[in-house]
């Protein structure tokens, strides 16, 4: 029997992946090991290896389709090797007039006969291919078959259908529809599906839980639409009478002269699908704390040559994530899940570092976050040379999924861009996330007498400084003890050995 083309474990939360394109064709003998297949999440490309030596005799998925991430890629065997059912040989028959080409498949009786354009307007459709009546040559199922199941009782007015394999809507709209559970082609409204747009589908779900046209435009941040539409139920239909179909969306309005449309890749998209749900999910609030940074500035100056002798770069960014691990491990329920039977603490501390990765010519660019595993075992020297490893693949393209997950904590240092400082926005299901400003020289009021009141041994001074932004789920943390966290980071940077 052939052997199954699978998908690697991608990590918690990965549902499916985009096909970006097969390497070979069916037909090409491969051997073990040899990269066959190009995949995509939101935010890595993985390479798939055949699994044996053979032919690859059959493909489920075609490029630029979307596959669950438990399904048969396809089947690497001999030629007309048995598949259990998945694979036969294919003979094409001669199409009767005004007809569409008829492929016979011959497959277990389980299985059902239906040809390649049958199946993609059933799957449009939503039809059970099992409860049509195939009227093809071995009562194999045609579109005709399934067009004529789904015909409009009398009375009602038909719903448009794709006519061929061409209309089809785009990834993300398909995505977004399937987030909001909207039937596109009632939104299409006789219109081709492949003309729909994400916006199409934001409004339609809008007017279904608004009961009112409601219309989202293109040239407004699409996040801030985006929870509201995930988060609502719809109302429900009055026992009589047919339910209430979507409202018909009218069609974005054509750009205006010297406006242009940057088609959203797949990475933006995630970045807006997750911030929007972390928002508008958990609580969030904000603390800011400064930290004087002249002791790590000392130690660092006095250790650096002895990293890089060691072939490690030692960046301000290690010393952090020492620091805030000293702060988790102050405040236990900073590293930690929020769950409605009760708060879950981790005792090992998987660092994720928010990396930038680099703009386009459009100033658009990109978020990824590699993760640090067990970063509470490693000394300065350990999580130095991770995060140089980290930060390069990510500049690379070269992460796997593994990188990226089982993150329980998250470092943003915006201020190796120059910000002073931001409200970074927790990363779900974590509890917190600490950013972290530009270090700078500011003047500091340094007292020999009174902290507060006016006095002799008041001087001022200049000092390398920072200000730490801490964004934390407020179901978890209160202010108390989120500033205590804050006061573990501060207290371990500002009295740094030498």
């Amino acid at each position: 029997m052939a052997t199954e083309i699978r998908l690697p474990d991608a990590g918690a939360g990965i549902e499916d992946v985009t096909v970006s394109r097969w390497r070979i064709a069916v037909g090409d003998r491969v051997k073990a090991g040899d990269v066959i297949l190009e995949v995509a999440t939101d935010k890595v490309d993985t390479e798939i290896v055949a699994p044996a030596d053979g032919v690859l005799v059959k493909i489920n998925f075609q490029d630029g389709e979307l596959a669950p991430i438990s399904a048969v890629m396809g089947y690497i065997g001999q030629a007309g090797e048995s598949t259990g059912g998945a694979l036969a040989p294919l003979s094409v028959a001669a199409p009767a007039a005004d007809s569409e080409p008829v492929v016979s498949v011959a497959a277990p009786a389980s299985d059902v006969k239906a040809t390649p354009v049958a199946r993609r307007v059933a799957a449009n459709k939503g039809v059970d291919l099992t409860s049509v009546s195939g009227t093809g040559p071995g009562g194999q199922v045609t579109k005709q078959d399934v067009l004529a199941y789904r015909a409009p009782a009398p009375g009602t007015a038909p719903t448009a259908l794709p006519g061929d394999l061409a209309d089809q809507p785009s990834l993300i709209v398909r995505r977004a529809a399937a987030d909001n559970n909207i039937n596109l082609e009632e939104v299409a409204a006789g219109r081709p599906l492949s003309t729909l747009t994400k916006y199409d589908v934001l409004s339609a779900a809008a007017s279904r839980i608004s009961g009112r046209p409601v219309r989202v435009e293109p040239a407004f941040p699409s996040p801030s639409a985006l929870p509201v539409v995930q988060a609502a139920v719809p109302a429900a239909q009055p026992a009589q009478g047919a339910p209430k179909p979507a409202a018909s969306v009218p069609a974005p309005d054509p750009l205006k002269p010297g406006e242009e449309l940057v088609k959203l890749s797949r990475m933006r998209v995630a970045v807006a699908r997750n911030t929007a749900q972390s928002f508008f999910s958990a609580p969030q609030v904000t603390t800011m704390w400064d930290v004087d940074m002249t002791a790590v500035l000392q130690h660092r100056v006095a250790h650096k040559k002895e990293f890089a002798a060691a072939g490690v770069n030692l960046t301000i960014t290690a010393y952090f994530i020492e620091a805030l691990v000293a702060g988790l491990r102050a405040v236990p329920a900073a590293n930690a899940t929020w769950t409605d039977e009760g708060v879950v603490i981790k005792r090992y501390y998987n660092i994720g570092m928010a990396t930038a990765l680099p703009m386009d010519q459009y100033g658009i660019g990109g978020l990824i976050v590699p993760v640090i595993k067990n970063a509470g075992e490693l000394n300065l020297m350990g999580i130095a040379r991770a995060v140089s490893e980290l930060a390069e693949r990510a500049r690379k393209s070269d992460l796997k999924q593994d990188d990226l997950a089982d993150g329980t904590f998250t470092l943003s240092n915006y201020g190796t861009s120059g910000s002073r400082f931001q409200t970074p926005i927790v990363v779900q299901p974590q509890v917190g996330i600490l950013g972290v400003g530009a270090v700078e020289k500011r003047a500091v009021v340094v007292s020999n007498g009174h902290p507060l009141e006016p006095n002799m041994g008041d001087a001022l001074t200049f000092k390398p400084m920072t200000t730490l932004g801490f964004s934390y789920d407020h179901r978890v943390l209160d202010g108390a003890t989120a500033d205590a966290f804050c006061a573990g980071v501060k207290r371990h940077l500002e009295n740094y050995p030498a």
